[in-house]
Formats: C-alpha cells, structure tokens, sequence
C-alpha cells in the first residue's frame, strides 16, 4: 500500500522595509573608503604637521577672517566630515576632496 506524503503550505512575509537596496549597500562601502566620519582636532594637528597647520592657524586668526569661524576652529575638539568647520580647515590647509578623506584615514590611525 502507497503512502500519501504530506504536503505541507506556508505563507511567507516579506518585510520590504528591511531590504538593503544595492545602493545603499553602495554608498556604504563608498562611506567605509572613505574613512570614519570624525576624527579628533589633535589627530589631523598630528597627520597634516606643525608647519603646515600653523600657515593655516594665522590665516584663520586674521580679524579679516570671520569670527564665527575662528570661533568655531578655535573651540573644535573633533572634525566631522562634511562640517562647516571641517570645511573651512580644508580650505585653509588647500585641501581637496581626495586629500580630505586621505586626512580622515590617516589620523584615524594616529593613537593618542
């Protein structure tokens, strides 16, 4: 005598909200190249060097400059990308995009 197999039906739920769409999987590993998303004041004063950071310095302390940004580099402890005060010290260090993210994965292995 056969033996009937059971069969068995299920329902699946797929929760579309928790998918990682190919370009946010992307953008992350374009984020990771980059390097971490802050680094400390003393970590690129370190990386970038005492010369260079001091040209950079005198221009920014010039009463020309504006004060809100001297304020602001002057109390910074940490540089997070794509900040105005982040921006402003790539400026005044003459960096580009390419060098700012080299800064960001160099000091980021600068251990204090």
């Amino acid at each position: 005598m056969a033996r009937k197999k059971a069969v068995m039906k299920t329902n699946a739920t797929i929760d579309y909200s928790r998918l990682v769409k190919a370009r946010d999987i992307k953008a992350q590993a374009e984020a990771r190249a980059r390097g971490p998303a802050e680094i400390s004041l003393l970590q690129a004063m370190i990386v970038i060097g005492e010369e260079k950071w001091a040209r950079a310095m005198a221009i920014a302390e010039d009463a020309a400059y504006p004060w809100a940004m001297r304020a602001a580099l002057r109390g910074a402890t940490m540089l997070v990308r794509g900040s105005e005060t982040m921006d402003t010290l790539a400026f005044l260090l003459g960096l580009s995009p390419e060098e700012t993210d080299r800064l960001f994965l160099e000091a980021a292995q600068v251990t204090l």
